[in-house]
């Protein structure tokens, strides 16, 4: 058989997206630098992975067990003591007096400090410092001190968006008329001050931050502080001061990206997923849990904060690179709840593709018709109630483009094998006709639920020799997995979708406009909601129509139509995406074509351009 030619790699790179799939995820929860964790709030928003939680002390501005106040004091928030002033401030909120409230606001007291003593740091001084004197403004991170530490004339700025945290060994103290300030996005819900002995503000200040000290706190005449004077346990002290217990609210929720890595050996490579170290970097630095090495399948998934993450991997030779799904060229942007996929996958290059001469005066081959193959998989059963058991796949594979037949058609299944054709070859010519559609089959065993990717690819029954591929991806439901949603109850849903360009043969030089046309199917037993179509090259995606009983609903049997209209200047492969949901699972479905514009410098030999001359 003739070797695959140079478009084998170029459509390869947009198909294997369709074993990027993610109908049911599972993974490990990253946490640390660039990532939030799963722990409930403290105070605020970004402090809520390094702190822990204690609700009850949210609103509490001043918490002693022995509070004294010289001069009349304003506490916006709730107070709480076991041994009372006597001045008695103005409070906005509650006061707590040796309550249920109080000793519980203690206790979690306590869980915070050790939380935040048990970060790491990212700035280490070893001596008693004056903050004031290092380079400003600060940035978010853990400052250490073995020593005291002090807030000198010239103040701090804290600035940009982030967690602030100053740990000492020693006291910690603020001069007189000095100020700690906030620029950038800094909150104080998110500044957290931990000294190992007392604290004094000098008098005229203003100063940022909840502070928790057992060992006192001594507040100078007529600070104003935005934030919480915690020291359960010990004494505060006020003299005609404001203090404002900022109002932080819930954390923002995290986000989750599924990071994918896939190698397509399709020209003698043998490199597999764990042979590259892929990275996931926030402002150039590397997420907890990255690097590491690539996972198929399922993935490896992060919990990070909202962002816009770059996604990379070391150099491998020999293979070359494209991202897909969530996806666009190595970058993802996270919003507070998203939950992501991103798929990075490597193809081996082939050897160079013989130039083949026509003779079409000019216009790159406009015989040439670029084919299309589909793909439909079943499974039968979708869910096995009771636990592991044989699965048979049944697969449908057709000549969408219906230009010219297909020759060497192979279906592959990453798990179950071998794929054996049973029916369809109605002439026995090995060729897959305009009209044909052939059946194949392939049975397992499962013993946990499990999503699989069959490829179906075939190759233009001309001189070119182009290859077509398509992917259908299913999950089947199996009982007796602690944790996994629906799981032996209800089975899991399908989805399939065919794209089809109007322009199958070369634009002349300079292109022109094309049509996709995307038809969504649901091949499975139970409805689909949320269904939506995306492509990563079309953006202006219109539909859907032939949703019969308009109930919103792709039902099964039921065929969605959508469009998309964009022009075509250069030979462009694009890919998209169709998802549903039902029954808990999300299931995924791939389609993916290239539009060819022939190149003025290469008039006759029926290629497109080389790579980095097009899309």
């Amino acid at each position: 058989m003739e070797k695959p030619n140079k478009n084998l790699l170029l459509i390869v790179l947009a198909v294997c997206l369709g074993i990027g799939f993610i109908a049911l995820i599972v993974g490990f929860t990253a946490r640390g630098t660039g990532s939030v964790g799963s722990a409930a709030p403290l105070y605020g928003s970004q402090a809520a992975a390094a702190a822990g939680a204690f609700p009850p002390a949210d609103n509490f501005a001043v918490l002693a067990s022995t509070y004294t106040n010289v001069a009349t004091t304003t506490i916006n928030g709730d107070l709480g003591y076991t041994t009372g002033p006597g001045v008695t401030p103005t409070v906005s909120g509650s006061t707590h007096v040796a309550d249920g409230a109080y000793s519980l606001a203690g206790t979690n007291q306590g869980s915070a400090l050790s939380s935040l003593n048990a970060q790491s740091c990212d700035f280490n001084f070893g001596s008693d410092t004056d903050l004031s004197l290092l380079p400003q403004p600060l940035v978010p991170g853990t400052y250490c001190v073995v020593g005291a530490a002090s807030v000198g004339t010239g103040g701090i700025t804290l600035s940009g968006s982030g967690t602030y945290t100053f740990r000492m060994t020693g006291a910690l103290t603020t001069v007189a008329n000095s100020a700690v300030s906030l620029a950038g996005g800094a909150s104080a819900c998110d500044v957290f001050w931990t000294p190992g002995a007392a604290t004094t503000l000098g008098a005229n200040s203003t100063f940022i931050g909840t502070d928790i000290d057992a060992s006192g706190i001594s507040i100078g005449s007529t600070i104003v502080w935005t934030g919480r004077a915690l020291s359960f346990g010990g004494t505060v002290t006020t003299n005609a001061d404001t203090i404002t217990a900022p109002s932080c609210g819930a954390p923002p929720a995290p986000a989750t990206l599924h990071l994918i890595k896939l190698v397509v050996n399709g020209n003698g490579g043998m490199a597999s997923s764990s042979d590259f170290m892929l990275h996931v970097k926030l402002s150039g630095t590397d997420v907890s849990g990255s690097p590491a090495t690539g996972t198929p399948a399922l993935g490896r998934t992060y919990t990070l904060a909202a962002g816009t993450y770059a996604i990379s991997e070391d150099a491998h030779s020999g293979y070359v690179q494209s991202f897909g799904t969530d996806c666009t060229s190595g970058s993802v942007t996270l919003a507070p709840g998203d939950d992501k996929i991103c798929t990075v996958i490597n193809t081996d290059i082939p050897p160079p593709a013989p130039l083949i001469t026509v003779s079409n005066s000019g216009i790159g081959g406009a015989g040439r018709a670029v084919p299309l193959i589909g793909i439909t998989k079943v499974p039968s059963p979708l869910a096995l109630p009771k636990g592991g058991g044989s699965v048979t796949y049944n697969y449908t594979v057709w000549n969408v483009s219906r230009q010219q037949a297909l020759v060497n058609v192979t279906v592959t299944d990453d798990k179950c094998g071998p794929v054996s054709l049973v029916s369809g070859d109605l002439n026995s010519d090995g060729k897959l006709d305009l009209t044909e559609y052939w059946k194949y089959s392939c049975t397992a065993k499962l013993s946990t639920t499990t999503t699989n990717t069959a490829v179906a690819v075939g190759y233009s029954d001309d001189p070119y020799h182009q290859a077509a591929i398509a992917t259908a991806i299913a999950t089947v439901a199996v009982g007796g997995v602690p944790g996994l949603p629906n799981t032996g109850l209800l089975p899991p849903p399908l989805i399939n979708i065919v794209k089809v360009p109007s322009q199958l043969t070369p634009f002349p030089f300079g292109g022109g406009p094309v049509t996709y046309t995307y038809t969504v199917t649901n091949p499975g037993v139970v409805p689909l909601h949320a269904v939506t179509v995306i492509d990563d090259v079309c953006k202006a995606i219109s539909g859907p129509s032939g949703d019969s009983n308009a109930n919103g609903m792709l039902d099964p049997g039921e065929s969605w139509l959508f469009t998309c209209r964009m022009n075509i200047s250069v030979s462009t492969r694009n890919i998209a995406t169709a998802r549903g949901s039902a029954n808990g699972f999300t299931a995924l479905g791939y389609a993916f074509a290239t539009v060819l514009v022939s190149s003025p410098s290469l008039p006759n030999t029926g290629f497109p351009p080389e790579e980095g001359s097009s899309r």
